[in-house]
């Protein structure tokens, strides 16, 4: 009995997890923590989808964090009621975008990423969120190009900022997409999680971390590096918006 009633009273303090582990998985789990932990409202984005497999894991990853929030419920500590109060009720929307057709054509020479590659199917990816607990209206699939979906995702999201954005389109072009889109998204605290951001040989001309370099300098917005992950995964935390 002590020892559950130790495992409960830790559970209810924590978001428990392996902060350390350096994988997809770790970074999802290390960005819904300190979301969660700074309490910042926004929804879940992702940009490319592929087979469903970081779209699952970010909702795992979630629910981790959304049930330390309920814990906090119960405490016996009040500054810790209320603060949850005031937060638990907050549910992120999953938004994810693919063309679910594969790479489109782009100039990047690789061929890793050419056209075609990477193809899922959209009612296999659907499927597979609703047989781990996600589906609409906690999610939102969008099948097509991002600028084409584009509008669609303006009107889902309305005024709400992003707590997580998870870029995995491996490409400029679509990287550079992705980043126009979400400028009105992102917020003082919103994660950027950039998983090819080293690919390329980490070629600032290249790939992910040429759209970022692009956007950021022309951005009101401030980003500072936090951690990397898996082999060249990058993540960012918007610290600031200029006035």
């Amino acid at each position: 009995m002590l020892r559950r009633w130790l495992r409960d009273y830790i559970n209810q303090k924590f978001v428990r997890g392996n902060i350390n582990k350096n994988d997809r998985s770790g970074a999802l789990h290390r960005a819904w923590g300190y979301i969660y932990t700074s309490f910042i409202e926004g929804d879940y984005f992702e940009f490319g989808v592929y087979t469903g497999d970081s779209l699952i894991e970010s909702f795992k990853n979630y629910k981790i964090a959304k049930n330390w929030i309920d814990h906090q419920l119960v405490s016996d500590e009040f500054w810790r009621r209320e603060t949850a109060k005031n937060y638990s009720g907050h549910v992120p929307c999953f938004h994810a975008l693919d063309t679910f057709a594969g790479m489109p054509e782009n100039q990047e020479d690789n061929p890793t990423f050419a056209k075609g590659n990477f193809l899922a199917e959209y009612d296999v990816v659907s499927n597979r969120c609703q047989r781990n607990g996600l589906k609409a209206p906690q999610l939102q699939l969008y099948q097509g190009l991002f600028k084409d979906t584009q509008d669609k995702l303006y009107t889902n999201v309305g005024d709400k900022k992003a707590a997580i954005i998870n870029i995995d389109c491996d490409l400029y072009e679509s990287a550079k997409d992705v980043l126009e889109i979400c400028g009105k998204f992102i917020q003082t605290g919103t994660v950027l999680l950039m998983d090819d951001y080293n690919t390329f040989s980490a070629d600032n001309n290249k790939g992910e971390r040429r759209a970022f370099r692009e956007f950021s300098g022309n951005s009101n917005l401030v980003f500072e590096p936090w951690f990397s992950y898996a082999y060249t995964g990058q993540s960012f935390l918007c610290v600031e918006e200029k006035k």
